[in-house]
């Protein structure tokens, strides 16, 4: 984006300020139409050792609630998505949440448009481009793994540059961000974290096949201070933290197949010494028909390969999920899902997960 990656730009906040703004006013003169959902959740935790069981072992929530709404304008049009959910637990006063997970500017080129089609410039908060976690729809309860590990924001405060291949081969985009993602949101204006992402849609000649290939890039530079011992006073280092994701996609209906495998890079105090974690995933479907489809999915998680002790051998994770989801109408899903999470660790307590959900869409 030609911005040095050790470089603050101090206006970033100012610019999500105005962005709200623009999309206060876009509501009173521009055609702004509000659509959205909520995900109420009903889940039943179950670990095998009774003496060792949550304290809320099954509860009903509301895991999200989007409000959402964007313009009709152009050449610039804005959006913006209020997320508003409730868990147990999340404030000492309240256990409702308001927060702002989009809220950003979209420019469509106009020279760039004729090669790559429908080609933005995106400011604000925004969508990140990255592996599956932007693909990922939820047709399991569960996020998708790099999310579910905390490993990837979602959503983050930057700019942006998205775009599609020519005759529907895939798309591109370019973005910078804070790196501090949305849910919490930093007091200083990093602009430490580069994203590239990029997916393929190669041609192919049998009736009702298709495949998506998927690369994505993720680097951070994020400031700690540590205490040192050596020096009697606090230091400050940054630390590394890169993320890659590979995605192959394979569809024929009625089954579809997706494949990702994952690497995480840390950095860790007080010399950047990088450990690497690795991932996969793996998710089937088969659509019994319209309505009504089978879903499962198996991740393997070690989040420390380059450790050769004893105690990092066996610190993998292994999820393997069960779903069912039935289509009622256009505006309502109901999905049913069976989880269970094992440890390499065999010290550790394998947890069984049961959960019901309702998507209710507007």
């Amino acid at each position: 984006m030609g911005l040095n990656p050790g470089s603050k730009i101090p206006n970033l906040r100012w610019i999500g300020f105005g962005v709200l703004m623009l999309l206060c006013i876009s509501q009173v003169h521009a055609d702004a139409p509000v659509y959205g959902y909520f995900w109420v959740r009903y889940t039943y935790d179950y670990l095998m050792k009774p003496d060792t069981a949550t304290k809320h072992p099954h509860a009903f929530s509301i895991d999200r609630g989007y409000i959402r709404w964007k313009t009709t304008t152009t050449p610039v049009a804005f959006s913006g998505t209020i997320d508003i959910n409730m868990k147990a637990g999340y404030t000492k006063d309240s256990d409702w949440l308001v927060r702002l997970k989009y809220a950003q500017a979209d420019w469509t080129l106009p020279y760039i448009g004729k090669y790559l089609p429908d080609t933005k410039f995106m400011i604000g908060l925004q969508k990140v481009y990255f592996g599956m976690a932007d693909l990922w729809e939820y047709p399991l309860i569960e996020k998708s793994l790099e999310d579910h590990l905390k490993k990837i924001n979602t959503a983050d405060l930057g700019l942006g540059f998205y775009g599609y291949l020519p005759n529907g081969l895939g798309d591109i985009s370019i973005q910078t961000f804070n790196g501090s993602g949305y849910s919490k949101p930093t007091e200083i204006d990093l602009n430490k974290a580069k994203c590239f992402n990029a997916s393929i849609v190669p041609p192919v000649f049998l009736r009702n096949f298709g495949i998506m290939l998927k690369g994505s890039y993720w680097m951070e530079k994020t400031t700690a201070k540590y205490w040192s011992a050596a020096d009697s006073e606090t230091l400050s280092v940054d630390l590394s933290e890169n993320r890659m994701a590979g995605v192959v996609q394979l569809r024929y209906a009625p089954v579809s197949l997706i494949g990702e495998y994952f690497i995480s890079e840390d950095g860790k105090i007080p010399d950047n010494k990088i450990t690497k974690g690795v991932g996969y995933s793996f998710i089937g479907q088969i659509d019994i028909n319209k309505n009504f489809s089978i879903l499962g999915r198996y991740d393997i998680w070690d989040k420390n390969v380059t450790d050769t002790t004893a105690a990092a051998r066996t610190d993998a994770i292994y999820i393997k999920i069960l779903g069912l989801n039935y289509k009622i109408s256009d505006n309502l899903l109901i999905q049913a899902n069976y989880q269970l999470t094992e440890y390499q660790d065999t010290l550790k307590v394998p947890v069984d997960k049961f959960m019901v959900q309702a998507k209710c869409s507007y």
